[in-house]
């Protein structure tokens, strides 16, 4: 059952998605729109991704949750994933976001993420709330993205569109939230 409000953008690595979270935000902050979420900014040292990092989107703290450096924890590709540090960020950030913001956004819904059921229960909490939300999320069939995805309007993202996409998306959200 798709819910009004439900966002889900869906592309390749590096197509947009999260230049389009941004944009999004800041066309919604301009507005008076209250934003709140988290971003998972990728990690760079000399040109090439060592990890990624994990921001609450409200009060600008962060983390780094993945890394190549980490060891002993789940594994994606050449990144150690400690969970337990991607929740001390994100489930507060999201938790609150839920509760004081006008719209919630997530960037991203990915398989390092995942491995936290915690973030799990707080997505689909939030899915099930009349709170707008938009979320990335890779290509890749992941059961819970698939779930969410059934659940939302899947908006898919290629290279050069995110600022296209986030302005309609915008369009959209201002107007569920009757701002106009």
């Amino acid at each position: 059952m798709r819910r009004d409000g439900k966002y889900i953008i869906r592309g390749k690595p590096g197509s947009g998605k999260s230049t389009a979270i941004m944009l999004i935000r800041q066309a919604l902050e301009r507005r008076g729109v209250k934003v709140g979420g988290i971003r998972t900014p990728e990690l760079r040292e000399v040109g090439r991704r060592v990890g990624f990092g994990v921001e609450d989107l409200s009060t600008g703290k962060r983390e780094i949750f993945a890394s190549v450096n980490f060891t002993g924890g789940p594994r994606v590709s050449k990144y150690v994933v400690k969970v337990e540090l991607f929740e001390e960020i994100a489930i507060p950030a999201l938790e609150r976001a839920m509760k004081e913001c006008d719209i919630v956004l997530i960037d991203e819904i990915g398989k390092m993420e995942l491995f936290s059921e915690r973030f799990i229960e707080v997505v689909r909490g939030l899915w099930n709330s009349n709170v707008p939300a938009v979320g990335t999320a890779p290509v890749s069939k992941l059961p819970f993205v698939e779930e969410i995805c059934s659940r939302s309007e899947v908006i898919w993202i290629e290279r050069g569109k995110a600022e296209e996409i986030a302005g309609r998306l915008v369009r959209e959200i201002l107007s569920y939230l009757d701002i106009l």
